[in-house]
């Protein structure tokens, strides 16, 4: 009986323990046709190829960092508040939607996409080194889900 009640507490602490975790956990649907993939290129000179993609759900999008700088990829408009598999470089922010973290130069960072719509997004390139007073490189991508 006494080690009923050990089980039952330890049971009890792992769930309260794990319960902040199940917010971003959440956001990732398990299952999904993840086959496809599709290579989005960022380029030194602030150039995104393909500029605008079109996709179907379950398709993966691969950012590479081909840049000389570290990257940050934010959505504007429609966010990005679910997606399948394990995003990589990409977090959840406080209001439940992706956003990348510092994509390091010659990284990548994905996404798989579930959600239907089109995704507006921005591609800022850290200043480099060598010109702390030079304003960032902005570059603008589409993303359409359909």
């Amino acid at each position: 009986m006494k080690l009923m009640k050990i089980i039952g507490v330890m049971v009890a602490v792992v769930m309260l323990c794990c319960a902040g975790t199940l917010a971003a956990e959440d956001k990732i649907v398990k299952e999904q046709d993840t086959g496809k993939f599709v290579v989005v290129r960022l380029h030194y000179i602030g150039q995104i190829t393909p500029e605008v993609l079109k996709v179907a759900p379950g398709t993966t999008v691969i950012w590479m960092n081909g840049s000389k700088e570290t990257l940050e990829l934010q959505f504007e408009g429609k966010q990005v508040t679910m997606a399948c598999k394990s995003p990589v470089h990409f977090v959840v922010d406080e209001k439940g939607s992706f956003m990348s973290d510092r994509i390091p130069e010659g990284s990548v960072a994905s996404l798989c996409f579930v959600e239907k719509g089109t995704f507006d997004y921005t591609v800022t390139q850290e200043t480099p080194l060598q010109d702390p007073t030079a304003a960032p490189k902005v570059s603008k991508g589409k993303l359409i889900v359909e």
